[in-house]
Order: C-alpha cells, then structure tokens, then sequence
C-alpha cells in the first residue's frame, strides 16, 4: 500500500511539473494572461469530451480552441470535473461558472467555467 501511495505522489509531482495546458499549439501557462474561460463540448459518438478554452485569443475559422496533449491530439476529458482537475493540476483555480440557457426546444444548456491563474 505504501508502495502504490509513493508512486501514485510521484505521478501527481510529476504532472504540475510540466505544467502544460497546450490550445493550439499554445502553451497558455507561459502567457500573460490571468483569466480562461473553459466550455465543454460532447465528441460525436464517444462518452468523453473536448474542452474548449478562451484566453482571449483571436477565434479563427479553421483553428480549434480546444486543450491539445503533448502529442499534439485534442485531450478528451471523461467530463467537465475531469477537466477542471486537469486545469487545477496545472495551475489554474475555479472561479466562477455560469449558464447560457438552450436556444432551442430540446437543446441543452451550456455551462462556462472561468478559471484564474494561480
């Protein structure tokens, strides 16, 4: 048990070293920017998502916002909570969330997450 908790802090220590959040080719952890906005997305056919983020980047047609790993493929998350703890792990802090109700009958509503750069 010891065992698996050592390794298991390793990782964890190993991961807010790198401290990577990748948007388009991008590292927003090296730019002067203190406030992101997070929206998450359902991928077509699968149960996990893509997280979009706005750091007040210029929006470009062909070009996504969403989190890329260190391969350069979009980062799917389990879910908007597997996310946030993505962003935390990576120094960013919840600050506020809000909704942007469906515009059509049937439509789902959209939850924004702002995060702030610790």
């Amino acid at each position: 048990m010891k065992k698996l908790f050592l390794l298991a802090s390793f990782v964890v220590m190993g991961l807010g070293a790198n401290a990577q959040v990748i948007v388009e080719e991008t590292n927003i952890n090296e730019l002067d920017v203190k406030f992101v906005e997070l929206v998450g997305r359902n991928k077509v056919g699968f149960g996990k998502i893509k997280i979009i983020v706005d750091y007040g980047q210029e929006l470009k047609i062909f070009k996504s916002q969403a989190i890329r790993s260190a391969d350069g493929t979009k980062a799917a998350f389990n879910s908007m909570i597997d996310g946030l703890n993505f962003m935390e792990a990576n120094g960013w802090d919840f600050v506020s969330n809000y909704v942007i109700p469906a515009t059509t009958e049937g439509g789902n509503n959209e939850v924004r997450y702002i995060l702030r750069k610790r």
